[in-house]
């Protein structure tokens, strides 16, 4: 006798069912469609957006090159409010470009009829079977249908819409034999603020020229709002957004007729779609209209024994954003998933295992899923301008922060389903930010938990902060600098020099410095000289930081102005490894996951190796030697104030020398700011490693008395300020404490920052050989150029490399 075959029932034909059902038929799993219509694909006149990831499972199954034939792509945005534009973008092409597919309308009847037609065996598709009770045991569901037939499952899946009735036979189940179970609010979940009338008009005309085709428009009205897009045949779909009087909830959700929809469209008449047509234009050349209530509703139970439901019978989202038929097929994608793997078991699943499998479906979805509704929620109340708050980001907020949407829209795509048991299509990782269920909704590495691990940079700044307000407050020290300020005269050993600024604190900073600007203490001078050229790697690295697009909205660490001036006062061994710790903690591998998010405001990594060059590196190596000792103290006061000269040179660059290729670029040549930042990170590396050198070696001193402070001195610093240094001794250890706490902290960040890559198997390299590189490199070119090349070497990987569980071909 024939093993039994593990057996589906689908009830509900539309774009879930039938998705489930060919990924099935795929799968080789038996399963029969019940569907309550006397056809699959009626004709009446509703529309459906298409978005990535609905259509990379409708290439997997076969169907999207028709539907690409059929369709024009989405390629921009317009806003409008009263006829006026208030804004234009291109994020459906930057979409379409990370992902490898556009955002698309088309009529729901053609992407049914496209469903319909790819299933083989048509025989397992019945028409005319309305579900009126299902019953259940332990080994088998029951579907009953009003005409008398029975039919028995192993699965019985709901894809039967707002009104199902296997998520209502799944409550009756769970009310007699689980009570406990079944969440009161789950009854009246579905609720309605909104009504919808969608229709489809003829080619209207101020909606038919050539810079009308592949426009996505969105017009914001208080309480009434429309969308409305063309398609390839020059056809308008639209919706019409419609405050109602109040909430409804289930089962009061009002009905609407032909003169409810006749009433709107009056009152809707004079409202500009554009600037060229009215609503009453599109309402004379309709085809089809429907009006009908938007329910809303996000189910906690979506399973219970053998019954599963998926699409808008647990998660039902208003159209605004486009998501609700996307979703649908991503829930019969991940379901095919969970039932492909229970139907190939040999025994058959036990009922423990079908419910287990079925509730991880359920558990897979939901974070996803939350986001989505979220989303849809807020965009419909945005568009329909509910209150302040919505106003407030609709017209102030939006319109200021870039790709922002859209990149928020991108972080829900980008851990989208897609069917386990076929292989991912070429083009869904053609684009430049591939699928990978590691990202995306409950799937983000705890912050926490980078804030744990990134803890001992914190102490590193802390212990430098102790032992440099040490130094700075021992007597012979504050006694010497206020001497000085006081007096205008920088004195030593008989001989004196002009201070070139009272103005404070630009007075106390250069005399501060004039032991190693004045060759007072050779050694100091040699140290200092190095371990502030070695700074030039380090301010270019958060200067471009500062200009990357995955950084544009992380404000603790992208302002380098700030961070200049800090360290500037208190020390770069107190405020590296702050500026160090705030950029680990807000830079997981998840938001490099677009390639563009990696990519650097082109302009300023066009103009950041001048910038610096001319007014850090130049009065740097200046102030050291220089043959004059009044115009080494000269260039130190000016160099005092290299964050303000560095960011406003910088600005002024930017913006007046060179063309920022930045929005293009996103688009279409994500590495667009490597070879400018390849050669600012040679040059400055280069320019350290010679300075770093030719300390070394002309000074006469070991590595380890330039560099590393005396040990007695140290403890007794750290313990008191109430020692003996003068300014000469003290500044030695400041100047040394300072560089080693800087650099070690800039070595910790590169492991962490490595230790990601390696997590994510983007990098394979040993944590030894990360060790050896470092020790060498510093021993030969100094930390500053080992540093500034290591944050390279991760930037190409960054720009090249895919993270692990990225769909396509590994690296």
């Amino acid at each position: 006798m024939a093993s039994p075959k593990f057996q589906v029932i689908i009830v509900g034909g539309g774009v879930g069912g039938l998705t489930l059902a060919n990924a099935l038929e795929k799968a080789q799993v038996d399963y029969l469609l019940l569907e309550s219509k006397n056809q699959f694909a009626p004709v009446v006149g509703a529309s459906i957006a298409m978005a990535p990831n609905g259509n990379r499972v409708l290439d997997q199954l076969g169907c999207y090159d028709v539907i690409e034939q059929h369709t024009e792509p989405l390629i921009h945005t317009r806003i409008w409010k009263d006829g006026t534009m208030l804004r234009y973008t291109d994020q459906p092409i930057l979409n379409h470009k990370r992902f490898g597919y556009p955002l698309q309308f088309l009529d729901r009847h053609f992407l049914l009829s496209t469903l319909y037609n790819n299933i083989k065996d048509k025989s397992r598709l019945l028409l005319n079977k309305r579900v009126s009770r299902i019953d259940h045991n332990h080994k088998t569901a029951t579907v009953q249908c009003k005409d008398g037939t029975t039919y028995v499952g192993d699965v019985v899946v709901g894809a039967d819409g707002v009104h199902s009735i296997v998520r209502q036979e799944m409550f009756r189940h769970m009310e007699v034999d689980e009570p406990s179970l079944l969440d009161p609010a789950d009854k009246t979940a579905m609720t309605s603020e909104y009504r919808c009338m969608y229709g489809v008009s003829k080619p209207t005309a101020g909606l038919d020229r050539s810079e009308d085709m592949g426009i996505f428009n969105q017009v914001l009205g208080h309480d009434l709002s429309f969308l409305h897009s063309n398609d390839k045949s020059g056809r308008v779909f639209w919706f019409v957004f419609d405050k109602m009087d109040k909430v409804h909830q289930i089962p009061s959700v009002p009905r609407f007729t032909d003169d409810d929809a006749a009433a709107l469209a009056e009152r809707s008449a004079s409202v500009q779609m554009n600037d060229k047509v009215k609503f009453a234009d599109l309402w004379e050349n309709r085809l089809a209209v429907h009006l009908v209530p938007l329910e809303e509703a996000l189910f906690r139970h979506w399973t219970w024994g053998r019954l599963v439901c998926l699409g808008d019978s647990v998660h039902k989202f208003t159209p605004n954003a486009g998501q609700g038929g996307n979703n649908a097929i991503e829930s019969a994608a991940a379901l095919a998933n969970v039932i492909h793997q229970l139907a190939h078991q040999t025994p058959l699943p036990s009922q423990k295992a079908v419910e287990e499998a079925l509730k991880s479906f359920h558990q897979r979805r939901l974070p996803r899923v939350e986001t989505t509704a979220k989303v849809t929620r807020l965009l419909t109340r945005l568009e329909a301008l509910k209150g302040a708050k919505e106003e407030l980001l609709a017209f102030s907020v939006l319109p200021r922060v870039g790709d922002w949407l859209i990149d928020r829209v991108a972080l829900s795509t980008v851990g989208a389903e897609m069917l386990d048991f076929l292989p991912a299509p070429p083009r869904s990782y053609a684009g430049t930010m591939r699928f990978n269920k590691s990202y995306g909704p409950g799937t983000m590495q705890p912050f926490f938990s980078r804030v744990f691990i990134a803890l001992p940079l914190l102490v590193l700044s802390f212990v430098a902060n102790r032992i440099l307000q040490n130094i700075i407050a021992q007597p012979l020290i504050t006694a010497k600098v206020a001497q000085s300020v006081t007096s205008g005269q920088i004195e030593y050993n008989g001989q004196s020099w002009d201070l070139p600024t009272l103005l404070n604190p630009f007075g106390l900073l250069v005399t501060v410095f004039s032991p190693a600007v004045l060759n007072i203490d050779p050694v100091q001078r040699a140290q200092a000289a190095t371990f502030l050229t070695d700074l030039g790697p380090i301010w270019l690295i958060w200067i471009l930081e500062a200009h990357r697009r995955t950084n544009a909205f992380k404000y603790t660490f992208t302002f380098p102005l700030i961070f200049g001036a800090a360290f500037q006062m208190f020390g770069i061994g107190v405020i590296g490894p702050i500026w160090f710790f705030l950029h680990y903690v807000q830079s997981p591998i998840a938001d490099y996951a677009a390639k563009d998010w990696r990519l650097v405001n082109v302009a300023a990594a066009k103009t950041v190796m001048p910038a610096l060059f001319f007014v850090f590196t130049i009065p740097t190596v200046a102030m050291y030697y220089l043959p004059s000792l009044d115009q080494r103290l000269a260039v130190n006061a000016f160099w005092q104030a290299f964050p303000l000269w560095t960011v406003l040179l910088h600005y002024i660059l930017r913006k007046a020398a060179v063309k920022d290729t930045t929005q293009h670029d996103r688009i279409h040549n994500v590495e667009a700011d490597m070879p400018y930042t390849r050669q600012a990170v040679w040059l400055f590396a280069s320019i350290s490693a010679l300075v770093f050198n030719l300390a070394r070696f002309t000074t006469g001193a070991s590595l380890a008395t330039m560099f590393f402070p005396d040990w007695a001195l140290l403890k007794s610093t750290a313990s008191s300020a109430d020692g003996a240094l003068d300014i000469v001794s003290g500044m030695r250890i400041f100047l040394q404490v300072d560089e080693i706490v800087c650099f070690s902290a800039a070595f910790l960040w590169l492991a962490y920052l490595i230790a990601d890559l390696k997590r994510d198997h983007m990098a394979s390299v040993s944590s030894a050989m990360v060790v050896v590189v470092a020790a060498i490199g510093t021993f030969l070119v100094g930390p500053g150029a080992v540093v500034v090349l290591g944050w390279w070497w991760r930037e190409n990987i960054l720009a090249t490399k895919h993270a692990k569980g990225s769909a396509g071909p590994r690296n």
